[in-house]
């Protein structure tokens, strides 16, 4: 019996990837730490939650489209083998996620009145959806890796950064470019793996287009692009100049020992190191 609840604990753990979620998680840590706060840490949490679980929901969709196209076939940890190939509870499990994460994200932008993120916010969450759950999902097409980073940058990073501090500014932008191409870097590492199966079930992937060695290139520069410009968020105009050099090492460092054939958990457990080393340095006195 024992050993049975460890395999399940098990099994459920490597279903999930947690380090998956980090590409939702690590927006709002950023945003709290470069973006002046009106609000409470409370609420950042909250809607990085929201963030966390609209996700979820379009992994899970994803797994359940794949697997009835017969793409990523060889995926073990796929939650359509979870749910042990029951579709029903499946879409229960996505549509639930989908629901609770949209409610609260709404429930939060009208309580702190921020009405305008939802102008921008639910279309793109519709954008999400459509990825994987449409008679022609997105993500089968040409266009599936623009939407990623569509999502993730001006979806997740711009409307969290407006959420926390409802001004327009540079940094916003910058931000947005930096976890959009995080998030395409992301993708595209994911790729290569499953180019067969993608290509036998006609998904229209990078990798499938242009092949598994650009494919592995392309990420690795968007990772090095994207880890720059997040790093550029965290640049101080007053101050000593010696700690913007600092900053920049840490880029550089952390850049240097990625190696040519990234995977989405070494990127984003680097972006996160990243983070967390710019600010421990915003807390630096010289």
């Amino acid at each position: 019996m024992a050993i049975a609840l460890a395999n399940w604990s098990d099994s459920r753990w490597r279903v999930l990837q947690p380090a998956i979620y980090l590409v939702s998680v690590l927006p709002a840590v950023v945003c709290a730490l470069v973006f002046p706060r009106s609000l409470p840490l409370s609420d950042v949490l909250l809607v990085g939650l929201a963030v966390v679980l609209i996700q979820h929901a379009i992994n899970v969709f994803n797994d359940e489209t794949d697997w009835e196209k017969g793409a990523d076939t060889e995926k073990i940890n796929s939650w359509f083998h979870f749910h042990r190939g029951d579709a029903v509870s499946l879409k229960i499990h996505a549509w639930a996620s989908l629901l609770v994460g949209v409610a609260l994200g709404v429930a939060l932008v009208i309580h702190k009145n921020r009405i305008e993120v939802l102008w921008v916010a639910l279309p793109l969450v519709l954008l999400g959806v459509l990825y994987n759950f449409s008679r022609l999902p997105l993500s089968y097409t040409r266009w599936g890796e623009w939407v990623t980073g569509i999502c993730y940058g001006p979806g997740v990073f711009g409307c969290l950064a407006y959420f926390l501090h409802p001004e327009w500014t540079f940094k916003l932008i910058v931000g947005s470019l930096a976890f959009g191409g995080l998030a395409v870097a992301v993708l595209l590492s994911h790729q290569p793996p499953q180019v067969l199966t993608d290509f036998a079930a006609g998904k229209m992937s990078f990798a499938v287009r242009y092949g598994v060695d650009k494919t592995y290139r392309t990420a690795g520069w968007l990772t090095l692009i994207s880890l720059l410009l997040l790093t550029s968020l965290f640049f101080r105009t007053e101050g000593p100049s010696a700690l913007n050099l600092c900053r920049l090492f840490c880029w550089f460092f952390f850049v240097v020992k990625l190696p040519e054939r990234l995977s989405p958990p070494m990127i984003l457990k680097s972006a996160s190191l990243l983070v967390a080393t710019l600010g421990f340095l915003l807390n630096v006195r010289v």
